[in-house]
């Protein structure tokens, strides 16, 4: 089982000093994996992400610069949000300056209000999204890439670079719906959960495998992205499957790992950024160890 860490590229803790501590100390402690998040702008509503978002790709690029071997994976990005044409330039340039190290997370979306702030059809978002990751594909692989689909079409056209790993950077698809599922399968080399208990993965990990027999697909990536906070003082219920004493997270972490779990990407609860980096350190040298 492999091991990634979010990045703080939103919330109190966004600051590119905060980021880059983080970063840094992840691939010392050995972790395979940085994480950032996506939203454009963040309406009135949705006030819980903290005054700062950084864009996840602008972000990656930075931490790239200032990291050696660790993967960067987006968190995911909303796939509607961005033209794939240009999103394809981002993350294959990205791809060659940091040596394939891009992870690409990809979502539909859930935030309407962002919807209508951008000018995209909210209820359009799925078929959108299998579109656009159709084009990502074309421009990847393809020498003369040319497109017609609904939202979008091209021909004559060349694209470079090509992204450094082959054919493309990994694709895992977020999102906890069977739609999801069925465009992580369809589309994708991986799913890229979010804060499922070991009982509720259990359930939908049943309708991943009916669909990967279905597409004779081997190799495919069950990730996870989940809370966790080491504390023995606070009464946390049992669906925070990695919330309090460090015998109950790693008890947690090998349900999950027995379930097929491959990839657990961790968002470290505390009050502060020093107690993220303890948290870190704890887990490389006293939880990784028990796995």
């Amino acid at each position: 089982m492999n091991f990634g860490i979010t990045l703080p590229n939103f919330g109190k803790y966004a600051d590119k000093n905060e980021i880059l501590k983080i970063a840094a100390s992840a691939e010392e402690l050995g972790f395979e994996s940085l994480w950032v998040s996506d939203h454009v702008v963040i309406p009135d509503s949705h006030q819980g992400f903290g005054d700062v978002f950084y864009d996840p790709l602008i972000t990656l690029t930075y931490v790239a610069a200032n990291t050696r071997n660790i993967s960067l994976g987006t968190s995911v990005i909303i796939l509607p949000y961005r033209n794939p044409v240009v999103l394809a330039k981002m993350i294959s340039t990205l791809d060659m300056l940091s040596e394939g190290r891009v992870i690409l997370g990809v979502g539909a979306g859930w935030m309407q209000e962002e919807f209508e702030a951008l000018g995209i059809p909210f209820n359009q978002r799925g078929e959108i999204t299998d579109e656009y990751l159709a084009i990502l594909k074309v421009l990847w692989t393809e020498d003369n890439p040319r497109f017609k689909g609904k939202y979008l079409e091209f021909s004559d056209i060349r694209f470079l670079p090509k992204p450094y790993k082959t054919p493309y950077p990994p694709i895992w698809v977020g999102g906890g719906s069977n739609k999801a599922i069925e465009r992580a399968v369809t589309y994708g080399e991986g799913w890229h959960s979010v804060g499922l208990t070991p009982g509720k993965l259990k359930e939908k990990l049943k309708y991943v495998k009916e669909l990967l027999e279905k597409h004779k697909k081997d190799n495919f990536v069950i990730s996870l992205r989940i809370n966790l906070e080491i504390n023995t003082d606070k009464d946390i219920s049992d669906e925070d499957t990695l919330r309090g004493p460090i015998e109950k997270i790693v008890e947690g972490i090998k349900q999950y790992k027995e379930l097929g779990v491959n990839h657990l990407v961790l968002h470290f609860l505390s009050g502060t950024s020093e107690g993220v980096l303890n948290t870190m350190k704890t887990f490389s040298e006293e939880i990784r160890p028990l796995i």
